[in-house]
């Protein structure tokens, strides 16, 4: 879970977003709505402690600085060394979790044993996905974050990743962004909206879409 206590980011003495209090529960998956420039990736950077911010954000109870370890952030443009191999990169990014036979038993889940054995500047947008959410089952975190994880995909790779989302969400708090709300209609339990510069969770009372949402709340 994550708790976000009077939050506040401000860039000088410009306020970019604030909420009181906010909670994205554990065992859900949270879709967090927003135009672009509205403070999202400022969201998820403080979430992370890569940005300084007002208030307090709790992971799992704990101050966020101190839970780094049970979060993962996935963003859209994936960075991987791309010079080397889908699998070496997973042996260097799973930080000692599995060993090479476990870990390539997860990858070949995702993805074939070809692939795994190139290196990933030859793969395609979707393959990375696919590597980066391989990355997520390794290391397992108690927190997923993962930023317009939809984009480049094509329609079959974008239902597998649908139903590997779902199956990652037991007992895990996931956050996803983007604006391909097609691809997220399935998948979130709860919504949020950046409105104005706030942090709120929407309470939708009848089954909208969320294109109807977003024009109806934030266009």
């Amino acid at each position: 879970m994550i708790s976000l206590k009077n939050f506040e980011k401000k860039y000088g003495n410009r306020s970019i977003i604030k909420s009181e209090d906010v909670q994205f529960e554990s065992g859900k998956i949270s879709f967090l709505m927003a135009p672009n420039g509205a403070g999202k990736t400022t969201l998820i950077k403080c979430i992370t402690a890569l940005e300084e911010y007002d208030g307090e954000i709790l992971i799992n109870d704990k101050k966020n600085t101190d839970a780094l370890g049970e979060c993962l952030a996935i963003w859209d443009d994936c960075p991987f060394y791309n010079s080397l191999s889908g699998l070496k990169n997973l042996l260097i990014l799973s930080e000692g979790k599995m060993e090479k036979a476990d870990i390539k038993e997860v990858a070949l889940t995702y993805i074939d044993e070809e692939l795994l054995k190139r290196r990933v500047r030859t793969y395609s947008y979707g393959q990375k996905k696919k590597l980066a959410l391989a990355l997520a089952k390794i290391l397992d975190p108690e927190v997923l974050i993962m930023d317009e994880i939809s984009n480049g995909l094509d329609y079959d790779t974008m239902l597998e990743l649908q139903q590997r989302l779902k199956l990652l969400s037991k007992g895990r708090t996931i956050i996803l962004t983007g604006h391909q709300f097609a691809f997220y209609e399935k998948l979130y339990d709860d919504l949020f909206l950046i409105k104005e510069g706030k942090l709120l969770k929407a309470e939708i009372a009848d089954k909208k879409s969320l294109e109807e949402v977003y024009c109806e709340e934030l266009h």
